[in-house]
C-alpha cells in the first residue's frame, strides 16, 4: 500500500482517525508518566526529606497505571 491509499482510508473513515489520535494521546501520556518517574528520582537525588518513599511510589503507581491504560486503549481500540 501506498501513502495514498492510507490517507484516503483515513479520511473517509473518521473512526480511524479518532482511535489513532487517542493512542498517539495515550502515548504521550505514557511518555509523561515516564518523564515524572525520572524527575522524581533526580528530586530525591537532590533533596532528602521525609516524603520520599511516598513520592516514589505515587509515582511508579501513575506510570503503571498509565502503562496499563495505553495497553487497555490499543486492545479496545
Amino acid at each position: 500500500m501506498n501513502l495514498v491509499t492510507v490517507l484516503e482510508r483515513l479520511l473517509s473513515d473518521p473512526w480511524i482517525f479518532l482511535k489513532i489520535l487517542f493512542l498517539m494521546g495515550f502515548f504521550i501520556y505514557l511518555a509523561f508518566a515516564v518523564i515524572v518517574v525520572r524527575q522524581v528520582k533526580l528530586m530525591s537525588q537532590t533533596l532528602n526529606g521525609i516524603l520520599d518513599l511516598p513520592l516514589k511510589m505515587i509515582a511508579w503507581i501513575h506510570l503503571l497505571v498509565a502503562i496499563g491504560v495505553f495497553l487497555l486503549a490499543l486492545i479496545v481500540l
